[in-house]
Order: C-alpha cells, then sequence, then structure tokens
C-alpha cells in the first residue's frame, strides 16, 4: 500500500518523465539518488545563500536590499541542486529502464534498455555514510553492445536491484507466452490455408477416409 507522500511522487514522475516513454509503456517507478546526496550538495548552499545572509540582515537591517537579493541567488542554488538530483534518475518501466543523466540545467541525455537485452545487474556500496544509510552504485550489462546503465549513489541498490530482476523476469515470461501463441495462431493459418488449395490433405477429410475404408 503506496502512501500518500509515495503517490505525489508517482504522479510527479508521470508528468515529468511521461515524454521519455514509447506507446504502450508505462513507468512502474523512478529510481533516484539518495536524499543523502541530495543534502550533502546542498547544505553548503544552504548556509551561504540563505542562513549567512539572513544573519547579516539581523544585524545590519539597512541592508534589507542586499540580503534580499542574497537569498534569491541561495534559493535558486537551491532549486539547483534540487533539479540536478530528481533528474537524474532511472525510469523503470514495464519494457525496460531508461536512464536519464543530468548534467545541469540545459544539458541531458538518455538511454534505453530494454529488459530481453540485459545481461547482468550487480551493485556495490562501499564507504561509512553508503553503508549507513543504504545506498550505492547499480549497474547494468548488457548484450551484445558495450553500453552500460550505471546509477551512482542509488537508494536502497540491493532492493532496487532484485525489483528489477523480478520485473525483468515478468517481462520475459509474458513475452514468451506471446511469442507461443503469435506461432501457434501462424502455424493454424498456414495449415488452413494450405488445407483450403488442396496443398495438403485436410485432416478431418483423411480420419473420414480411413473410417470408410475401415467399414
Amino acid at each position: 500500500m503506496m502512501t500518500k507522500f509515495e503517490i505525489y511522487i508517482m504522479e510527479l514522475s508521470h508528468y515529468f518523465f511521461t515524454g521519455h516513454l514509447e506507446d504502450d509503456e508505462k513507468i512502474l517507478f523512478v529510481a533516484h539518488r539518495h536524499f543523502f546526496i541530495l543534502f550533502k550538495d546542498s547544505v553548503k548552499t544552504f548556509f551561504l545563500g540563505i542562513i549567512l545572509p539572513i544573519i547579516l540582515f539581523v544585524f545590519f537591517p539597512k541592508l534589507i536590499l542586499f540580503c534580499g537579493a542574497w537569498v534569491v541567488v541561495g534559493m535558486l542554488g537551491m532549486f539547483y541542486h534540487f533539479v540536478d538530483w530528481y533528474f537524474d534518475a532511472w525510469i523503470v518501466t514495464n519494457i525496460g529502464i531508461i536512464d536519464i543523466e543530468r548534467n545541469g540545467l540545459f544539458d541531458k541525455q538518455s538511454k534505453r534498455v530494454e529488459y530481453e537485452m540485459i545481461d547482468g545487474i550487480e551493485y556495490k556500496i562501499t564507504g561509512f555514510w553508503p553503508t549507513v544509510f543504504s545506498f550505492g552504485n547499480l549497474a547494468i550489462d548488457t548484450m551484445g553492445t558495450n553500453m552500460s546503465l550505471l546509477l551512482k549513489d542509488a537508494a536502497n541498490p540491493k532492493k532496487l536491484e532484485k525489483t528489477i530482476v523480478a520485473f525483468q523476469e515478468k517481462y520475459v515470461s509474458d513475452k514468451s507466452f506471446s511469442d507461443y501463441n503469435s506461432l501457434k495462431t501462424m502455424l493454424a493459418s498456414m495449415l488452413a490455408y494450405h488445407s483450403k488449395h488442396g496443398m495438403i490433405d485436410d485432416p478431418r477429410s483423411t480420419k473420414s477416409g480411413n473410417k470408410v475404408k475401415q467399414k
């Protein structure tokens, strides 16, 4: 059961990441870097860009315009850190993984790997803080190409690895069943066509003929 916050995050993800999807593709969830990374990257900006000018204003109220402009710049810096964190993510869909990499506000690229092309998934947690807060690097290798996906500082990479493997197994199983039914339908159509045009004996007529001969 998803919490209201998780539902809100999913709705937000559908709004921002829908443009990366193919037809009939659905977002299952979005994997981000751990929130600790956002905190670590933005704490310095928060102190220097927001707390410091507020302290300066308390002691020097006449500098209100200067301190106000300073705070605005600090808030823009916080916004930059959030955008860089939020949009550097993996979109996990019913078809595969879409890796979005963002460097700044105007530089981004994406790579796509479908589940049937995944050759292996591995994660690595090293260091004190990653061990304490359970985050690390998660990598996906692909078959037949040199392309690989890497999500640095992923939140709970062990759980994420198991989730992706489960989605991959379901996708492969559903696709195999669909391919089997398609092949079965195609063979039945071919047999019906050849039987209709006399290229092969109709199994039903052959069976009836055998019964007449036996009489």
